[in-house]
């Protein structure tokens, strides 16, 4: 864990200079300095930290605002104090001062910010941040962006730290290709490249130029060579997303490449070898594949070596609120709106609603309610009629409005506890503490939740 930390971002040196003077007399320790475009960098789900943002201009109010909205919308943690050091008040953007913890005037409130720091500080020391354990790298990820997949962070960190073929299943937009960059990122393969062979946009007669290049005249049209995936990878990973869809004898081949590492581009005989690691992706329960003949199962039994379910969206509604307030922070800053938050309304029916399309239709609705807002926040109304109705499919009985507030109440529960077990370490004991519950009720609570998984201390 990070422990407290002091950060100051500001742009102007000399405002800089005389509030790190001040930050540091009263915090005792260094504060970390960065200016106000680099403070988005630092942003995560895991941090205390007293953020202190300093403006000291109408264009340093631009970029505060955009940053305080990408806070807001994700629901980070870090308490920011705005200090304004412009000659004029009325240039601090509307709305600014509702979506901060402290709005401070320089120097009029030198007082007021030493009393913040001091109370900060209470009981608190800086502590930098060291090496820490590629779990809690990868849980805080998996946090930020997919707290389902938490339970199976530990399996995750095996499959990044070794090389082994890795198989990702679930439907279409459930989040492989997030997983399979994820481990990549965690891997000692990470400075090298990543690339993905969409498998199921491929005719037949292309996969192998594709997998494995081919030679000036290999076929009609082939009228210079062509570098293949498993050679341009290098030491990467490659990966071959909708492995379903190959064909039987492009399956051998494949095979031959997962046994010996060694293949021929297509037309020659000189054989090369592949470098890199590989992970590979199906929409399809590839073990009924085998069953029903449509797939080898002796490249089923190379490639599930280790294997990751992801369920669809619909079965993951923790997730929902997580993905929907990154989606909303993206293209807020893309389309420059002046959003700040969702609405708990929309939250809610976005929750409700069953998304066939997995992930990939709720970025569309997100990046479409974005685009309407015309405020602060995203409203229901911002929303496709039928994501507006889905908590009331039905009919709109109270039975069904009854359903919908269990499972609301549920989802938020486990995320306090999935936080609260993350922000003490993964201890049982100081999580259940910070709750306000026992030991044994938080127990209980983990166990309906299924979070038995997660990598837990006792103490």
């Amino acid at each position: 864990m990070a422990g407290n930390r002091v950060v100051l971002a500001a742009d102007d040196p000399t405002l800089a200079h005389v509030l790190k003077t001040h930050l540091e007399r009263e915090w005792g320790a260094p504060a970390w300095t960065c200016s106000l475009a680099e403070a988005s960098e630092q942003l995560d789900r895991d941090s205390d930290w007293l953020l202190v943002l300093a403006a000291s201009g109408p264009d340093d109010m631009q970029v505060v605002q955009r940053l305080m909205q990408d806070i807001n919308l994700q629901k980070l943690p870090p308490i920011v104090v705005l200090v304004d050091a412009v000659s004029h008040p009325d240039t601090i953007p509307i709305h600014l001062e509702d979506f901060v913890f402290r709005l401070l005037h320089w120097p009029q409130d030198a007082g007021q910010l030493t009393q913040l720091v001091r109370e900060f500080g209470h009981g608190g020391m800086l502590v930098e941040r060291g090496r820490e354990q590629l779990e809690e790298l990868l849980s805080r990820r998996l946090l930020a962006l997919t707290p389902s997949l938490l339970p199976l962070v530990d399996r995750i960190a095996l499959a990044a730290q070794h090389d082994v073929t890795v198989l990702l299943t679930g439907e279409t937009g459930t989040g492989k290709t997030f997983l399979s960059r994820l481990i990549h990122e965690h891997s000692p393969r990470k400075e090298h490249r990543f690339l993905t062979v969409p498998c199921g946009a491929l005719s037949a007669n292309l996969v192998e130029s594709e997998l494995f290049g081919h030679v000036r005249g290999a076929f009609t049209g082939a009228d210079r060579p062509k570098v293949g995936k498993f050679a341009a990878v290098g030491e990467g990973t490659l990966l071959l997303d909708e492995i379903d869809t190959l064909g039987l004898e492009q399956q051998a081949t494949l095979l031959r490449v997962i046994e010996t590492g060694e293949f021929e581009p297509v037309g020659s005989i000189e054989t090369q070898r592949c470098h890199g690691r590989l992970i590979v992706a199906s929409n399809l329960d590839l073990e009924e594949a085998v069953e029903r003949g449509r797939f080898r199962p002796d490249l089923y039994f190379r490639l599930n070596v280790m294997s990751f379910h992801l369920p669809p969206l619909r079965e993951r509604v923790q997730d929902i609120a997580y993905l929907a307030r990154g989606m909303a922070a993206r293209f807020n800053r893309k389309f420059d709106k002046s959003l700040f938050d969702i609405h708990p309304e929309a939250i809610a029916a976005l929750e409700g609603y069953s998304w066939p399309g997995n992930l990939r239709q709720l970025e569309n609705v997100l990046q479409h309610a974005v685009l309407v807002s015309s405020g602060a926040h995203i409203l229901v109304e911002h929303l496709p009629p039928a994501v507006q109705h889905a908590a009331f499919a039905a009919n709109g009985s109270e039975e069904v409005a009854n359903a919908s507030l269990h499972r609301q109440r549920d989802v938020i529960e486990r995320n306090v506890i999935q936080r609260a077990l993350m922000t003490h370490g993964f201890s049982r004991t100081r999580a259940a503490d910070a709750l306000g519950i026992s030991r044994v009720t938080l127990y209980k609570k983990m166990k309906k939740y299924g979070l038995m998984k997660m990598p837990l201390t006792q103490v």
